[in-house]
Parts: structure tokens; sequence; C-alpha cells
């Protein structure tokens, strides 16, 4: 009669603690493991799902903080108030805003979630990298590589006009995004730091104004 080799208890443990630690590594990431934005644009969602609400986004090359994953998702904050007045959130800038469990609002907080697809382990490559002539002014832009030639064109033209200097772009290191005054607007200071200072550009129709 055979018997049936026993596997030593010790064998037991390490099997059902390398299968617990596979599971907690699949779920939860070390806090400070960084990662960078590799999209134009990521929206930061009040929970892994697209169908929750949007807080705002991250751009390309900002760097992340990742608390914990969860299945194809990565949570870059700490909960925090989600602000909540007659059932909305007043932070939601887009999509669902109620303040309920399933959009990733319990007890009044929220923390934000990304798409991990969207993200990298590697900084990419700065397209302002190698920047000549105009480009110099406004390498740094928010979407350089997606506005170079309009940004440069409304800088120099801009300088050209007396309504901004060479300095105000190098001291900006050029055009900031403003999502409050919608898609494709950006602005620079020109002549002093305050709002009043604003000069917007729509970089989709190349029109200037305060």
């Amino acid at each position: 009669m055979h018997t049936q080799a026993r596997v030593p208890r010790c064998m037991k443990s390490f099997s059902f603690l390398t299968s617990l630690a596979f599971f907690i590594t699949a779920n939860v990431a070390v806090a400070d493991q960084n990662l960078w934005v590799s999209a134009d644009r990521v929206d930061r969602h009040t929970c892994p799902s697209v169908k929750c609400g949007v807080a705002g986004q991250l751009m390309f090359r900002e760097g992340v903080e990742v608390f914990e994953t969860k299945n194809a998702w990565v949570r870059v904050t700490e909960p925090y108030s989600a602000s909540c007045s007659g059932g909305i959130s007043e932070y939601v800038k887009s999509g669902n805003a109620a303040c309920v469990a399933s959009n990733g609002i319990k007890n009044g907080t929220f923390a934000e979630w990304v798409p991990v697809k969207l993200l990298t382990k590697t900084r990419p490559a700065d397209p302002g990298e190698g920047a000549e002539g105009d480009d110099m002014l406004i390498k740094g832009s928010d979407d350089y590589r997606l506005y170079r030639s309009e940004f440069a064109k409304a800088a120099r033209e801009l300088i050209y006009s007396g309504s901004c200097t060479a300095g105000d772009f190098e001291d900006a290191g050029g055009w900031m995004s403003s999502p409050a005054k919608g898609p494709g607007i950006y602005f620079v200071y020109c002549g002093g730091m305050t709002i009043a200072n604003r000069l917007y550009l729509d970089a989709r129709s190349g029109k200037t104004s305060r």
C-alpha cells in the first residue's frame, strides 16, 4: 500500500503566505511608488470607474504617488472632503457629482483614482528639450506638444505688439492651461502677476484676449 507523502507544516504555511502576499500585491501598492502621466490629459475620478465623477485632470509628464491599486486603477490621493452640499460634491468638475458610496464618496470624503494604463514608471521625455528660437520662450507650456506652433506664434505677436515681453514668457515658462475658461484656453502673465495682467489664448482659433 502506498502512503501519501506528508507536506511539512512549514511548507503549508509558506504556500498560504505566498498566496496571501500575491493577493495583497494585486490590490494594494506601496504609497511611495511614483508613476508618471503618459497621456496628454488624464481624468481624476472619485472612484475606480469611468462612471464616477471627475474632480480634475492630470497633465502629460505630471507625477503621481500611488497609494493603492484596484484592478486597472490606482488611487493617487488620500481621502479628503468632498464638500457635499445638498447631496452634491462641489469638487466634482464633471460627470456624477452625487455624494453616495457608489460614486466613491463615503462619509463626505473621497479619494482620486486614475487608470493605470495611462501612467508609466519612467517619466516621458520632455517635448521642449532642444527647443530653439521662439520655441525657447514657450517650451514649458502646458500641452506644449499639442500646440507648440500656436503658442510660439501667439507669443511672438504679443511681443511685437508690446503687450508682453520675452521676459514675461521666460519667467512663466510659457502658456498655462485655464480649465475654468474652457478647453483649449491658456494664459500668460504680462506686466505683472495679478489676474488683471493675464492674457488669454484660444489655441484652437489663435485669438488672444484679456
